[in-house]
């Protein structure tokens, strides 16, 4: 091979080579990037999963909160039960003569 051959394609390999270098670091960038919004992606589906879990803790905490009148009522209603069945006993016994 003559020496302006070995000139021509050193050339071309150089030039392949700057090009390719180039590519690679434009590569290396994408690639930092990308980690970068895997991370971030990462650490949302973490904050989205404490974040439903407190959603959860707080649905408990007011359906309790929602039942408590109607504990409340049915301890009431309960209690007016107990008295007229008490005052019909009481005066049942009174009309009997045990009272």
């Amino acid at each position: 091979m003559e020496p302006e051959d070995l000139a021509v394609k050193l050339e071309a390999v150089d030039q392949r080579t700057r090009s390719n270098t180039h590519r690679i670091d434009d590569l290396e960038q994408d690639h930092k990037a990308l980690n970068r919004l895997a991370t971030a992606v990462e650490v949302m589906a973490a904050k989205q999963t404490s974040m439903g879990e407190s959603v959860d803790k707080l649905t408990d905490k007011v359906e309790a909160l929602e039942q408590e009148p109607g504990k409340r009522w049915r301890f009431v209603v309960e209690k007016a039960i107990y008295i007229i069945v008490a005052a019909v006993i009481g005066f049942a016994l009174a009309r009997v003569g045990l009272g």
